[in-house]
Parts: structure tokens; sequence; C-alpha cells
């Protein structure tokens, strides 16, 4: 919401999810048949290559030597929060979901949660407007309706451009952000967790965070300096982080209690079972779920 529109971090993930659409419907973790919509023309192409199982082997190798982890812990990571949000909806009576920072998600349009679900996303005013533009020129998108919010977190704060709708009584929201990796992210949080707590007891939260330990000590943690240097040259500095032992006193100050917690190789194991041990890298790419007490 607050780094600049032309951030890569959208356009990355969706190159990840299409990529893994891209195999055999019984191997692959999930399926997004709008993710390439989002692809530059060269990598539309290079995608189609990949529908070739040993194209799709040796990219996917490119990806690992370049990003360290990064493929195989996006996707385990977007399974579990599509999962975590299924749950939320189906057993847990969660019937809005609010994405911040939605870049180039797609739940709205993938997601078969079987039940009726808003959906709400905030994001820079630039980045929505590409994002719109695009989904409205994709033939078979299903009919389905977003709130769009702008949200530029440099100018605005979220209580500024919340509807007063989005407060009914009748709506128990899950949150969910993808991307708490800089300092002045973490300000924003601030407010925005504020916000959150606000809710009504039971109101969840989806988010990420970055383990402190690698920002200490970068060459403990393998690939680390690699994707760091990747990270620089895109603007994409990442200067924040949480250790995990604190976490719990984290959630307490804003009022939540913790559901889960999870680094990269705990939702890799997960979805990836024995495959998930020769998988190295992206392990400080933390998961929470939490709820409002």
């Amino acid at each position: 919401m607050s780094r600049s529109p032309a951030t890569k971090s959208g356009t990355y993930m969706a190159a990840f999810r299409a990529i893994e659409s891209t195999k055999p419907e019984k191997e692959r973790l999930l399926y997004d048949p709008f993710a390439s919509a989002f692809l530059s023309r060269f990598y539309q192409i290079l995608l189609a290559g990949c529908t070739i199982a040993f194209i799709r082997k040796i990219v996917t190798a490119c990806i690992q030597f370049r990003w360290p982890g990064s493929f195989t812990a996006a996707v385990a990571r977007t399974r579990l929060i599509d999962d975590m949000i299924i749950h939320a909806v189906r057993s847990q009576g969660i019937n809005q979901v609010i994405i911040l920072n939605a870049t180039f998600d797609t739940r709205a349009h993938r997601l078969n949660v079987g039940v009726p679900l808003h959906y709400v996303e905030m994001d820079h005013p630039t980045l929505q407007y590409t994002k719109k533009k695009i989904l409205s020129e994709l033939v078979g998108l299903p009919t389905i309706h977003v709130d769009y919010v702008q949200l530029d977190l440099n100018t605005q704060q979220i209580s500024e451009v919340f509807p007063e709708l989005f407060y009914g009584a009748h709506l128990k929201t899950l949150f969910l952000w993808e991307g708490i990796t800089t300092q002045q992210e973490a300000k924003q949080a601030e407010t925005i967790f504020h916000h959150v707590k606000n809710f009504s007891p039971g109101t969840q939260i989806i988010f990420t965070y970055v383990e402190k330990a690698v920002l200490e000590n970068p060459t403990a943690f393998y690939g680390f300096v690699r994707i760091n240097k990747l990270l620089s040259r895109a603007g994409e500095n990442w200067d924040f982080g949480i250790r995990p032992a604190e976490l719990y006193a984290f959630l307490e100050l804003h009022h939540m209690k913790l559901h889960y917690d999870g680094g990269g190789g705990d939702y890799r194991a997960k979805y990836f079972g024995e495959k998930s041990k020769q998988m190295k890298g992206y392990e400080y790419l933390r998961v929470v779920r939490a709820e409002v007490k």
C-alpha cells in the first residue's frame, strides 16, 4: 500500500502461482488461471513452455538458483493461506475478507469457498488501477463483486478511507496482509493492528513477517544474502523483523491471541511432505494467524 506502485513483489507472486498452475492437477498445490495476465509477454511465452515438465523443471531450477527457496516457499505459503481462509469461512463464520496490500492477489476469483463472501481489496491507487484494468480485459473471469478501496499509507490512515458499511454487525471479518518487511510497514502495521482490534471479538488477521535473526546474521540463512541483494536492486529493502519468541507479547499488546505461527520449513513440510526435506531457503518468512480477543 505504501511501496512504489512499481513494486515487483506482486508480479513475482503471480509468476509463481502461474508456474504452479501448469502442473498436472494431481501434482499442483494451487490453480490460478488468472495469474499469467499480470506477466509480461516474454514471461507468458516462457510460462507456455512450463506446460512441458522438463522445461518447467529448468525454469524452477533457475528460480531456485537466483532466489533460493522462494518458489517452493511461496507456493506452499499461498496454499496455506488459501486453506486458512477457506477454513475460517466454512467453519468459523467469517463472511468478509479484507486484503491489505493486495497487489495482484486473485483469491476473490479463484477460491471456491462455497458460501457468500464479501471481498475488499485495499492498495495503492495506481497499482489498483492497473490491476482492475487487466482483470477487466480477461475472458472467463467469474463474476465476483470486489470492493476496491484506495489506500496510500504514505499520506492516509486506514480509518480515513475505511467505509462505515464494512463495520456492519452482520459481518465477521478476516484481514490478510502479506508482506510486513520494512520499518515503514511496521509503523503502518501499528496503525492497522490498532484499527483491527476495534473490530468485534473473533475478527481474524493473517499476516507474514521476517524472522529478525535473518537481518542480524544474514549469512546464517541459506540464500538470504543473494535474495537481499536482488531486493535492494528492486528498491525493496527488508529491514524489519520479529523474533518468534516475542510474537505472543506482540499480539497481546494488540489484544489478539495466536492461532498459528510457522516458517517456510513448516508450511513446505505440510504441503510437499517428504520432498520438502530437499528444499532449502526462505525458512525465515513466517505466517501468522491470530484472532481479536
